[in-house]
């Protein structure tokens, strides 16, 4: 049997936990993980996020994180080396992770699990919500043939962008949107009627009043070099969007909202893609 510590990463060990994060799903580390550490860090001192890992003699071999918005906790990064699997250890660091969020008074719990992880977290009593799937964007922008509305690049955050992520989510995520534009995020947005974050080359969170709306902030986001998004697939996705942009699905990037604890009264004709799945 492997004794094995779970503790929070050391500032250290960040870089290393987010390299582990990546080697388990069999994915490149992005070039500049320095950015990634600093919205890690940025994170912790903003307490948002709570991160913990897992250790055998110094080597992290599991890592996963929590984040709190209000009365909701939402869970993701939960990652363990393919060869330590199989031994309770993510389980494991999740179930502190839960402690954490309950220490919190979180009502509310979500993450996005891989197939993988699902069976998990249904053992913990969370159930599914939707799917989503990461699609790759088209290398070109495209003539859409629709009423085509300034799309702003803002430094802040409105207030009406905050109402409308609030009103979609069914929670108040505005420390955490605010934390991103800080660490140089894009908001593309058209007044009153939508937003999109643009980040490392990923498009979302997007969250629109229609799917006219949606589909210029997208053209804009190709424009700025977005190249892939994470769709909600849910039964008020219109399909439409799939016939104005030629997407990609990318092979194995299938995720599943899972949902514990108090209802979250979201509104899902909102959402046109999620931010992160954070998935594990």
């Amino acid at each position: 049997m492997i004794k094995y510590n779970i503790r929070e990463p050391a500032d250290k060990e960040i870089s290393k936990s987010i390299n582990l994060m990546y080697t388990a799903f069999n994915r490149t580390p992005p070039e500049d993980i320095k950015a990634e550490e600093k919205i890690w860090k940025a994170l912790i001192e903003g307490e948002i996020g709570k991160f913990l890992i897992s250790e055998v003699k110094g080597k992290i071999i599991g890592v996963g994180g929590v984040f709190i918005f209000e009365k909701v906790s939402s869970f993701g990064y939960m990652a363990v080396l393919q060869e330590y699997r199989g031994k309770g250890i993510g389980t494991e660091i999740f179930r502190n992770l839960l402690e954490i969020a309950n220490k919190m008074n979180c009502e509310a719990k979500i993450l996005y699990a891989s197939k993988l992880g699902e069976p998990i977290y249904k053992k913990f009593g969370f159930k599914r919500r939707f799917y989503g799937e990461m699609y790759q964007l088209p290398i070109q922008s495209q003539q859409l043939g629709i009423a085509d509305n300034e799309v702003s690049i803002l430094n802040r955050i409105p207030e009406w962008v905050l109402t409308l992520d609030k009103e979609s989510m069914g929670f108040d995520r505005t420390n955490y949107l605010n934390l991103r534009i800080k660490l140089g995020a894009k908001i593309l947005t058209i007044e009153n009627e939508g937003y999109g974050l643009l980040a490392n080359k990923r498009l979302g969170p997007l969250i629109a009043t229609n799917s006219n709306v949606a589909s210029q902030i997208i053209t804009r986001g190709i424009e700025l070099g977005a190249d892939h998004m994470i769709i909600a697939n849910h039964r008020y996705f219109p399909k439409r969007i799939f016939k104005l942009f030629n997407l990609t699905e990318l092979e194995d990037m299938t995720c599943v909202k899972m949902i514990l604890g108090k209802e979250i009264k979201e509104k899902l004709d909102l959402l046109y893609a999620i931010g992160t799945f954070a998935k594990g």
